[in-house]
């Protein structure tokens, strides 16, 4: 956390120009500031794996945009964040600016978890999304195979309905991306071992053998 006093999108935009933060990320959640670190290897292989899918999907289907890491959302006078991808329905944007944060809620916004991100922060930036206007929103656990689909409860008695999805199941497009379907079985399948961390680790310090 970089800012603990309330920050508006005026005082982050200015705070985004300081020399020190030209090669830095950063996302304004409730007025604080926080930077982004680089992705691991395995979320950023799944990311770019499930963005390559829905961008070949969406433009077949002209459906609309998908975004990057890279843009941002100002989806309040308080909030500027950057998920990981995120899905712009057709018709919702009558062109795009050279400069500037999207001004508008996407319609769907993924979140794919690195080893050094908190889950409980994560999920309270999904319930977050869905405050402010986000219809859907994907939360993948790469080191667990698993994924959360979030939506906005409608009784109203909590922040968000979520649908858990293993490997055995699919992310299903519904109304956002009609016929779009892909199984959680495909996006984990890298085609490479998932090598746990701390034998990796040992390997790495072992001497090598002459």
């Amino acid at each position: 956390m970089i800012a603990r006093e309330k920050t508006t999108i005026a005082n982050f935009e200015a705070f985004l120009a300081l020399p020190e933060n030209a090669e830095k990320h950063f996302e304004l959640f409730d007025g604080a500031i926080y930077e982004m670190t680089p992705t691991s290897e395995l979320p950023g292989i799944i990311n770019m794996r499930l963005s390559a899918r829905l961008q070949l999907f969406i433009e077949e289907n002209s459906l609309g945009l998908l975004t990057s890491p890279e843009n941002g959302f100002q989806l309040s006078p308080l909030d500027m964040l950057a998920p990981d991808a995120a899905f712009i329905a057709s018709g919702r944007l009558k062109g795009l600016r050279k400069r500037g944060f999207f001004q508008i809620a996407p319609d769907l916004a993924v979140e794919v978890i690195s080893p050094s991100d908190s889950v409980t922060a994560v999920q309270r930036k999904a319930a977050r999304y869905l405050a402010l206007g986000v219809r859907e929103v994907w939360i993948i656990y790469p080191s667990e195979g698993r994924a959360d689909v979030c939506r906005p409860d409608p009784s109203g008695e909590s922040d968000m309905r979520v649908k858990q999805l293993n490997k055995g199941d699919a992310f299903e497009g519904g109304d956002l991306l009609p016929n779009f379907r892909l199984p959680l079985a495909t996006l984990f399948d890298v085609g490479l071992p998932i090598l746990d961390d701390e034998a990796d680790t040992e390997a790495d310090a072992a001497p090598s053998e002459r």
